[in-house]
């Protein structure tokens, strides 16, 4: 029998929770890396990326790198009805705490769904075969189909999956890739 999506979640968030911080940083530092290296990053214009939370891989070396690269950098603002919006983050944007507990942007330009070259994008579990299990929100569901700028996703080692053990339904929209962190 298939585990269910919500004991997958809470699986993955117990294991990213217990990985050792040697492990975690190494692991890091080779998807930054692998990020880094991709043409579609070496070209993109526009990226979008989140600000990540206590168990997630950190996002603020993408942030940075991203700024330091001249690139645009935007971050998402939850809004009613399970949609979001994307603002521009620079010396300029503030924050505040979402329902979520995350830190979202209140100020700042919104950059279109369409207009965006790279999406790093979330999760919890990433196959191989490039789908993700997200946080049951349905935010990205609703946002990627609107998108046609590269997606991909950055798997620590406690969030791979060779392919999906979870039900995969019909709206779940396919990353163009998933960096995999070696898991040694």
């Amino acid at each position: 029998m298939m585990p269910t999506k919500a004991a997958i979640r809470q699986q993955t968030i117990q294991a990213l929770n217990a990985m050792p911080a040697a492990l975690r940083q190494r692991a890091s530092a080779d998807l930054y890396r692998q990020l880094f290296a991709l043409p579609a990053w070496q070209s993109a214009q526009r990226v979008a990326t989140t600000i990540s939370g206590g168990f997630e891989l950190a996002t603020q070396p993408i942030i940075d790198q991203a700024h330091a690269e001249g690139k645009i950098i935007a971050v998402p603002a939850t809004l009613p009805h399970r949609q979001m919006a994307f603002h521009v983050v620079d010396e300029q944007t503030t924050f505040s705490t979402s329902s979520f507990g995350l830190q979202e942007p209140v100020n700042g330009a919104i950059i279109e769904p369409n207009a965006f070259d790279l999406i790093v994008v979330p999760g919890l579990v990433f196959a191989t075969t490039r789908q993700r299990l997200g946080f049951g929100g349905g935010y990205y569901d609703r946002y990627l189909p609107q998108t046609t700028g590269f997606k991909v996703a950055l798997a620590l080692p406690a969030q791979q999956a060779p392919e999906p053990n979870w039900p995969v339904d019909p709206f779940d929209v396919l990353l163009d890739a998933v960096l995999m962190a070696p898991t040694e």
